[in-house]
C-alpha cells in the first residue's frame, strides 16, 4: 500500500499507527517535513518506505536543509525523477513558485540554477549555488525535465487549477505525463476536486495538514488547519 502524507511541520507521531505493525507500506511525505534533525526519519523509516518530496519551509533554515540535502536522505527525493514505488511509477515535483525565480503564467526571470547565479551578486550565492530560500523554488527547467518522462502519479507541493492558487503550468505537466492521479499539500485544507474538476484526465487530491491518504485518494486522517497563513 502507498499512503501520501501531508505536510507534517515537524511532527510525525500521527504517522506511526498507520505504519506500525504493518507489512509492504510506502509513505510518502508530500513537503514542508520541516525537520531540524534526520532522527525522526530514521525511525519512522523503521517500519515503512520511506520517500517524501520538499516544500517551502524546508529551506527556511539550514538545519531543515542540512537534514534532507546533507543527510542519507537526499537520496529518498523524489523531486525532478520517477522512481518505481510499489508497482507505480511516481514523479516528483517539489517546492513553490516564486516570483523572483518564476510566477506562472508569467514569463520566468531564470531557467534553471545556473542562469540565476550567472546573474546574482555574488553576496546571494550561497555555498557555491543559489540562495537557500530558493533551494526550494521551481525552475522552469525543473517542469521541462519531467515533462519528458511518464508515470502514474505526480506528487507536487504546489497545487493545480482548479484549486484557486493553483498553476494551470502542472495541469499542463500531468497531462504531458500521462498521469492518472495528481497529489499534493502546501494547502491545508483538504481541498475537495471532486465537483471542480470532473473534465480533467486525472484525479486530484490535496493531502491537507497532517492529513494521510491512501493512493485512491480516500483519507484515513484528516487534520484541519485553520492557520492563515498556509506558507
Amino acid at each position: 500500500m502507498i499512503l501520501f502524507a501531508g505536510d507534517p511541520h515537524g511532527y510525525f507521531k500521527h504517522l506511526y499507527p498507520f505504519v506500525r505493525g504493518k507489512e509492504d507500506i510506502a509513505l510518502i511525505i508530500l513537503g514542508d517535513l520541516q525537520l531540524t534533525t534526520v532522527e525522526e526519519l530514521d525511525k519512522l523509516s523503521q517500519y515503512c518506505d520511506l520517500w517524501y518530496i520538499h516544500g517551502n519551509h524546508d529551506s527556511k533554515t539550514v538545519a531543515a536543509f542540512e537534514a534532507l540535502w546533507g543527510s542519507k536522505w537526499k537520496n529518498r527525493n523524489l523531486h525532478g525523477r520517477v522512481a518505481e514505488i510499489q508497482g507505480k511509477k511516481i514523479a516528483g515535483l517539489g517546492g513553490v513558485f516564486r516570483g523572483q525565480i518564476w510566477m506562472p503564467p508569467n514569463k520566468p526571470l531564470f531557467l534553471d540554477p545556473i542562469h540565476y547565479c550567472q546573474y546574482c551578486s555574488q553576496e546571494k550565492i550561497w555555498r557555491g549555488g543559489i540562495p537557500l530560500r530558493h533551494r526550494s523554488s521551481i525552475f522552469p527547467a525543473d517542469i521541462e525535465n519531467l515533462s519528458k518522462e511518464t508515470a502514474d502519479i505526480l506528487i507536487c507541493h504546489e497545487a493545480p487549477k482548479p484549486h484557486p492558487s493553483g498553476f494551470t503550468v502542472l495541469n499542463e505537466l500531468a497531462s504531458q505525463m500521462q498521469i492518472k492521479h495528481l497529489f499534493h499539500g502546501h494547502h491545508h485544507e483538504n481541498f475537495d476536486y471532486s465537483e471542480l474538476a470532473p473534465q480533467t484526465p486525472f484525479a486530484i487530491t490535496n493531502v491537507g495538514f497532517r492529513s494521510l491518504c491512501d493512493e485512491k485518494g480516500n483519507y484515513l486522517l484528516k487534520n484541519i488547519d485553520d492557520r492563515k497563513n498556509k506558507s
